[in-house]
């Protein structure tokens, strides 16, 4: 009996490794789309089963190493952090290197990697798959999203385009192409694991699209490739509790990358709508406990004078639909109106009691984009290595502050670095002067001596207390 299984069992795999030899690598072929020099955007390239080749032949040139350098201040006499601090050692100034990917969306040397690249990067450097080397300008950065868009000067770069990554379905095959651990252009291959990964904690907007294709340090910008050659994910994230890969990896949609690097490259910011609700997500079953039938996200509060408020919006009105499609979640509605641009018409279906309505809202933009808006017209004599902006109490909500007062740090580069200030510092005054606004803040400084001091005090997390902040000379 045994026997005559395991003779049944051998010609059954001798079959199937016959019919693999036979129709395994048998693909359906297209007509190949013709490829021009300078761009790749294959409508189907012909992979012959598992045989990438091709694809990476025409997706490689197009990738790039992103090297970016920049300034840390360290204190080194204990060679302890603590009590470096402590006894107030003196600091030196170091030059820091880190190693990322990005890709070249354009023949004119437009480029996309991530944030986290670049960051308070002070040159970047670009190596092309044929050793060229280039200085980047940073076009613009978007730390919400962890993108950024930079530029190497030239003509006729080699390029990819990029896919709708809402048509990508879980189970597909994808590469992820770029410089693990500064080992030159790397490609691993893998599936799409999973779509609309968010809560991850990398970034404030989160849609990611997850993969098993192999991603480490290093492949941060790098492009994730669809079969078609086209780019639908941004690599950025992974979890690797070894610290290396351990096949759960997180790319950022190309939709969303989208709008980004559209507002990066013709604003230099990006425009993100807003509706002025908070909302809390109920399952079928917690609706019915305010009677509402099915799923779906309840207004919790309303702000004053926001386009939700002007639409006629309430708390406890219980949001199903977005433009007559279903919302899956808090963050799903979220990322869709952030995307939006202000000014356009949405229409929310709504709960009401147990009328059922269509709500026609105006999008607005959001407050954080509007107050940064007015950074730009700052007065510029002074450095202070600080993006900054009024407080308020949407603001202060937005970024879990504990203070609706003062000015807040967006952003730092070396300067406020090393004098010890972090993004979302509340800044509430200048020795015994009370802060209300960002011009008050210039004025104050621009009047002190370069290489003097003053003592600023801060909100951090709740804890208030003075810092002291040397006027750079």
């Amino acid at each position: 009996m045994k026997k005559t299984g395991f003779i049944a069992g051998i010609s059954f795999l001798a079959g199937a490794i016959f019919f693999a030899l036979t129709f395994g690598f048998i693909q359906k072929s297209g007509d190949n789309q013709v490829l021009k020099p300078a761009v790749v955007h294959a409508e189907t390239l012909n992979t012959q089963g598992n045989n990438f080749a091709p694809l990476v032949k025409k997706v490689r040139p197009a990738v790039v190493k992103v090297i970016s350098e920049s300034i840390m201040q360290r204190r080194s006499i204990f060679g302890d952090p603590f009590f470096d601090r402590f006894f107030n050692s003196p600091t030196r100034r170091e030059k820091v290197s880190g190693v990322g990917s990005g890709f070249l969306i354009s023949k004119d040397g437009y480029i996309i990697t991530n944030n986290h690249v670049v960051k308070d990067a002070i040159k970047v450097t670009i190596i092309t798959v044929d050793e060229k080397k280039y200085v980047a300008k940073i076009i613009g950065t978007d730390p919400k999203t962890d993108l950024a868009l930079i530029k190497i000067k030239g003509k006729d770069f080699p390029f990819i385009e990029l896919g709708d990554s809402f048509k990508s379905e879980v189970g597909e095959w994808v590469l992820a192409i770029g410089n693990p651990f500064n080992q030159d252009l790397t490609v691993t291959a893998g599936i799409i694991s999973a779509k609309g990964r968010h809560q991850i904690g990398a970034a404030d907007y989160e849609n990611y699209i997850q993969t098993d294709a192999a991603i480490n340090r290093g492949n941060s910008g790098g492009p994730l490739i669809n079969m078609r050659g086209k780019v639908i994910g941004i690599n950025s994230v992974i979890i690797a509790p070894s610290g290396g890969n351990v096949g759960i990896g997180f790319a950022i949609p190309s939709n969303m990358a989208k709008k980004v690097i559209s507002d990066l490259k013709t604003k230099g910011r990006v425009i993100r709508g807003w509706l002025g609700v908070s909302i809390q997500e109920f399952t079928k079953k917690e609706a019915q406990q305010f009677d509402y039938p099915v799923s779906g996200l309840l207004i919790a509060k309303v702000e004053k004078n926001s386009p939700a408020a002007r639409a006629g919006l309430k708390r406890n009105d219980f949001i199903i639909k977005l433009n007559g499609k279903r919302v899956r979640n808090g963050n799903d509605l979220r990322i869709k109106i952030a995307d939006s641009n202000p000014g356009d018409a949405i229409r929310l279906t709504i709960y009401r009691g147990d009328k059922k309505l269509d709500v026609k809202v105006k999008v607005g933009e959001a407050p954080d984009t509007l107050k940064f808006r007015t950074e730009g017209s700052e007065s510029k004599t002074i450095d202070l290595g600080m993006v900054l902006t009024e407080n308020s109490r949407s603001l202060a909500r937005e970024y879990e502050l504990r203070t609706s007062s003062g000015i807040v740090v967006l952003k730092v580069s070396r300067i406020a670095k090393a004098n010890g200030i972090k993004p979302f510092d509340v800044i509430l005054g200048v020795n015994r002067t009370e802060i209300t606004s960002v011009n008050q803040f210039r004025r104050i400084l621009s009047k002190k001596e370069p290489g003097s001091f003053v003592f600023l005090y801060i909100n951090r997390s709740g804890q208030e207390s003075y810092l002291k902040f040397n006027i750079p000379e």
